[in-house]
């Protein structure tokens, strides 16, 4: 927990734990043969000197600045000093630029992810960043899952560097789930559940102003009829208590027993949707969303359950992609006034990738897969769909593409059409 740690600025005096971290070979291993040229650092060791005569000036440019952080992790435990953690702010982008080091000898004690925890509750709730990156050598994998843990995402890869960040919007959508996360997982304490998280939220693709955050919560033991009416309002009473929270609205799934899940059967299940919350005795989980569960789901909590869970056939697949295709034949003849009519358009080009390709990208990246190998006939408006998606919040208020989207139904089936087409060629 994050509360093992603190962060803390130190004194000036107190800088001899920097002089001995950055003199330690073992700690600054990462940093040999960089060849960094500046003075006082050694090839050979990675190791940098940091002369007592130097403080002042250090000391007077990192701390107590605006656009600068300095801090050491401490261990509440004991006071001891673990390692350090920095931010400052790219004076040639928008972000804050960040680092972190632990100390050798502690290292291996998962100290890494909760001091990133810290340094990015400090970017982003005190210091206004709108993103924190960082780059290193991609072949540390400590680091790597430790970035990717807090919600870190790899941008770039060049010369063996990686390059990672994690936007503001991330940063409290990541805050919210882990608060959801431990507030059902409090009500269902004695039904030992395990809670994924998948669908745009993990395929990189949420976009707020048009996402869902997506979860399913699966236990061992029945809920009852005590947690099932406490979890069916629990939504609202978290966006009781944080009003202006724009995530707590946004999740979607269901609570069920494991058993329910796998076999079909009835029994007590708590289901959040887009029109509301209510308790039911079944739930439906169609093959895209298994196959994402299995591929790319993330647990969130509790024991991994995945192993007895069935990888859906091409065959469901495709029975899937045509009960979409038949929808939108029956309710995309017109379409509403609204940034969610181009929804349509991405989800016949997520059915076409999946036919193609016998897999399931995320509706941005499939549609980008169409555009490129033009397969859709109305481009333009694909396009236009794809922009859409990207930018809901701005497209909301755009009077052309609110006037546009409830013109789309030729430019809809037109598409269609060729999806239609890739379904007769692969019943055959």
């Amino acid at each position: 927990m994050n509360d093992e740690l603190r962060l803390h600025i130190p004194t000036l005096e107190e800088l001899w734990y920097r002089r001995g971290l950055l003199q330690d070979p073992d700690t600054m291993s990462y940093n040999k043969g960089c060849e960094l040229n500046f003075d006082g650092y050694d090839n050979d060791t990675g190791c940098i000197d940091f002369p007592e005569r130097k403080w002042a000036e250090w000391y007077a440019y990192f701390v107590g600045q605006e656009q600068r952080y300095y801090a050491y992790i401490a261990r509440r435990s004991d006071g001891a000093f673990i390692g350090e953690v920095n931010l400052h702010k790219n004076q040639n982008a928008e972000w804050f630029d960040m680092g972190i080091v632990i100390e050798a000898k502690y290292r291996g004690n998962g100290y890494a992810e909760r001091a990133l925890g810290l340094l990015l509750r400090q970017a982003f709730e005190h210091m206004g960043a709108e993103a924190v990156h960082n780059d290193f050598e991609a072949e540390r994998a400590a680091a790597l899952k430790a970035h990717l843990s807090e919600g870190f995402t790899v941008i770039g890869q060049e010369n063996c560097i990686a390059e990672l960040s994690i936007s503001r919007e991330r940063y409290f959508r990541g805050k919210a789930v882990r608060k959801m996360v431990s507030a059902i997982a409090d009500i269902l304490a004695q039904n030992q559940p395990s809670i994924y998280l998948y669908g745009s939220c993990v395929l990189n693709d949420f976009r707020l102003g048009w996402s869902d955050i997506d979860i399913v919560v699966l236990t061992q033991e029945r809920i009852s009829a005590e947690q099932a009416r406490e979890l069916v309002g629990l939504r609202r009473k978290m966006l009781e208590a944080e009003s202006d929270n724009p995530y707590y609205r946004l999740f979607e799934g269901a609570m069920l027993p494991l058993s329910a899940f796998v076999s079909g059967n009835s029994d007590c299940v708590v289901y959040w949707g887009t029109s509301g919350e209510r308790i039911t005795d079944t739930y439906s989980f169609d093959s895209f969303n298994m196959t994402l569960l299995l591929q790319s789901g993330r647990m969130l909590y509790g024991q991994d359950i995945r192993y007895r869970l069935k990888m859906p056939n091409r065959k469901a697949l495709c029975s899937d992609v045509r009960t979409h295709y038949e929808s939108i034949r029956q309710y995309a003849r017109t379409t509403r006034r609204g940034i969610y009519s181009f929804g349509w358009l991405l989800d016949i080009a997520r059915g076409l990738y999946t036919l193609r390709t016998n897999t399931i990208a995320s509706k941005t990246e499939a549609a980008r897969w169409v555009l490129e190998n033009g397969l859709c006939p109305v481009s333009e408006a694909l396009e236009t769909a794809l922009k859409v998606r990207l930018d809901p919040i701005k497209s909301q208020n755009d009077v052309n593409v609110l006037n546009y989207s409830e013109t789309l139904g030729r430019e809809i089936q037109s598409f269609a059409d060729v999806l239609g087409e890739e379904l007769k060629t692969t019943e055959i």
